[in-house]
């Protein structure tokens, strides 16, 4: 679906497109026009790319800070679920050497055992055997 709206918006761009060749060199020198403007705007405004510099790099101290929180509250939450690497074992046959998490055999969560049993047994839970 996403390639049929790129397609769609592609192709209405591209129909609105100038023909004329003097339209299409009037607008060629308006994006090369605009293109610099963009270019050149710290050069017209140095004093608003230079407080833009510095609220970038308060946002991004503030970023790292939120990060580092999240996770050390994520590694402390998870600690003490007992997901450390005590609960964690080596199982070379099943994955490839990596750690995996210990299977606890008596733990079933909350499914109960009619849980666990599908809900059909094939032929006999269908009418007429099919």
């Amino acid at each position: 679906m996403g390639l049929l709206r790129l397609a769609t918006v592609a192709a209405i761009g591209i129909a609105l497109l100038p023909s004329d060749k003097e339209q299409q060199q009037h607008l060629y020198e308006r994006a090369g026009a605009t293109a610099e403007w963009v270019v050149t705007f710290c050069d017209r405004n140095a004093t608003v790319c230079t407080k833009s510099a510095e609220l970038w790099t308060q946002f991004v101290a503030k970023a790292q800070f939120g990060a580092q929180l999240a996770y050390e509250m994520a590694k402390e939450h998870y600690a003490g679920d007992g997901m450390n690497t005590a609960s964690l074992k080596l199982d070379d046959t099943k994955t490839g050497g990596r750690l995996a998490p210990a299977v606890l055999e008596s733990d079933s969560g909350t499914l109960t055992p009619l849980d666990k049993q599908p809900d059909w047994r094939g032929k006999s839970a269908n009418r007429n055997g099919i």
